[in-house]
């Protein structure tokens, strides 16, 4: 049995008559679920984050932790920053 380019393989074995499951295509809709997880997305929020993070404390390891949670949680993380008044020094007690 001959297989032309980017045709699914219909059977599994040979001899075997159970039909391979097909895999779907990927979901290429718009939504904001998944422009928050895109990489492009986590990317500006870690450079924007690690800016912040920096502004904020005056220290790189800070600015190192802040830029990582942007890039790991950026749909935690931009709030918070935001809320925390961006890229302002932390008021001292």
């Amino acid at each position: 049995m001959y297989r032309r380019a980017n045709t699914p393989v219909l059977y599994q074995a040979v001899g075997d008559t159970t039909p391979a499951p097909i895999p779907n295509p990927p979901d290429t809709s718009f939504s904001l679920t998944n422009f928050v997880h895109s990489d492009s997305f986590e990317t500006g929020a870690a450079i924007a984050l690690t800016y912040h993070g920096y502004r904020r404390t005056g220290s790189f390891l800070w600015a190192l932790i802040y830029g990582l949670s942007g890039k790991w949680f950026p749909a935690v993380s931009v709030p918070i920053a935001l809320a925390q008044g961006f890229g302002e020094k932390k008021p001292c007690p």
